[in-house]
């Protein structure tokens, strides 16, 4: 068994078996302070003075006078002794309890007396046998209760430290595994059942398992994925530098013109990859500031609209109030900026593209925009937020990009204790709607 039941079982078992020995220590000399006699001796020197007492009286007064000795002794001393006439009748009426006379229960001691007539009687005296010696006072009780005491202690002790150290060892076991590299390591019922600190500890240790194994899971998809769109704008490249070899001289522009197109988009792609990394890990501490988002979007607007080439879908933006919010200014407009600019990429030219602001009760904002576009699958909405990830209609890099804008923007709204949800709408079209907490 580990160290530490050992350790716990010992001071256990220890401080109950010392608190044991302490009490009967004090318990011993306190008794010994106020009853100098054993409870034998004690009764015994009464039994013998009550029996002188009632000689005594019986020989000067009778039985009466007996039976008045008899009466006035203690309860306890009274219900052990008892005199007979020479017909067998108990003085008091206690006939009764002869079944106490037969000599297994008790110990007899049995005395003839006479009274001033001549007349004979017998006076018997009843006393315990000796207790046990688990029950016997003194020190050799003591010690026999004190062997009984360590027993039960060991006991009690064994099944507490049992109970204490068990989840200690699964929660090592758990985590000797995950740090191996087995992320599907759990500690697992029964003890996640349990509703003690351990059982929370047990579920903390499971949810960071499993997040675990899903950052893992997800960083493996990602390195495939970005192994798979660096592979064709690097064939393309490729491809136009063996065109451009071919030409023996000639003019190589429509070659140069691609390459510097497809080293474009490599360079677009690497700083995709590292803000989804830098949004998703945390790994940059934000740097916050109290802003108006409504202003932000405000200025958003402005500037993606100058952008935006005669005759694409328009821009409508609904009146907001004041909207004040503590967050990364330039991580919101990132992500803010990838949904506008996700919405109008798949609005046609008769579209338009629409933003609006519904505060809720939290208090919290959540804003939408709306487009006009072909819409998402419904078996595919919980899945455009996935890294690399294309609706099959827009797989195409000019309408679909690399699949990395809603990802990057929903990583950032989660590190602003935000989230995004993705709709569709009727009759046509998609709505995003980022909902962010608001200053109170």
């Amino acid at each position: 068994m580990p160290k530490l039941f050992w350790k716990l079982f010992l001071a256990l078992w220890l401080s109950i078996t010392g608190f044991a020995a302490v009490s009967a220590m004090v318990n011993l000399h306190l008794a010994r302070q106020n009853l100098p006699d054993t409870p034998e001796v004690a009764f015994d020197r009464g039994a013998r003075k009550a029996g002188l007492l009632i000689a005594e009286s019986l020989r000067r007064g009778g039985e009466p006078a007996a039976r008045n000795v008899i009466e006035g002794l203690p309860r306890g001393m009274r219900r052990q002794v008892y005199l007979f006439d020479d017909s067998g009748r108990e003085v008091l009426g206690r006939e009764r309890f002869s079944e106490r006379f037969d000599g297994r229960r008790f110990h007899q001691q049995r005395e003839s007396l006479a009274d001033g007539q001549g007349n004979r009687y017998e006076l018997v005296v009843l006393r315990r046998p000796p207790p046990l010696s688990l029950l016997e006072p003194g020190l050799r009780g003591i010690v026999h209760r004190l062997l009984l005491a360590a027993v039960i202690a060991a006991l009690v002790s064994f099944f507490l430290a049992r109970y204490l150290a068990r989840p200690l060892e699964s929660l090592g076991s758990a985590s000797r595994r995950l740090a191996t590299g087995d992320l599907s390591a759990r500690v697992g019922p029964p003890l996640t059942g349990r509703r003690d600190e351990f059982g929370l500890l047990a579920r903390d240790f499971d949810d960071m398992a499993m997040r675990l194994e899903r950052l893992q899971k997800a960083n493996t998809r990602l390195l495939r994925d970005v192994s798979h769109e660096l592979r064709s704008p690097l064939a393309r490249l490729r491809v136009a530098l063996e065109l451009a070899r071919g030409r023996n001289g000639e003019p190589v522009t429509a070659e140069l013109d691609r390459i510097e197109l497809e080293g474009e988009r490599l360079e677009t792609l690497v700083d995709q990859v590292l803000d989804l990394l830098r949004e998703s890990s945390g790994a940059v501490p934000l740097t916050t500031e109290r802003f108006d988002l409504g202003e932000l979007l405000t200025d958003l607007v402005n500037v993606v609209a100058y952008e935006v080439p005669e005759g694409a879908a328009p821009i409508h933006m609904d009146e907001m109030g004041p909207l004040p919010v503590d967050a990364d200014r330039e991580l919101l407009w990132r992500a803010f900026e990838n949904l506008l600019r996700n919405a109008l990429r798949h609005t046609g030219p008769s579209g338009e593209v629409r933003i609006t602001a519904k505060v809720a009760d939290g208090p919290a904002v959540t804003v939408c925009i709306a487009d006009e576009g072909p819409g998402v699958p419904p078996d595919e909405l919980a899945r455009i937020f996935d890294p690399f990830y294309r609706v099959q209609e827009a797989r195409d890099r000019h309408s679909g990009g690399h699949g990395l804008g809603l990802a990057i923007a929903a990583a950032a709204l989660r590190r602003h204790h935000g989230q995004l949800e993705a709709r569709n709408r009727e009759p046509t079209g998609l709505e995003m709607a980022a909902t962010l907490p608001l200053v109170q």
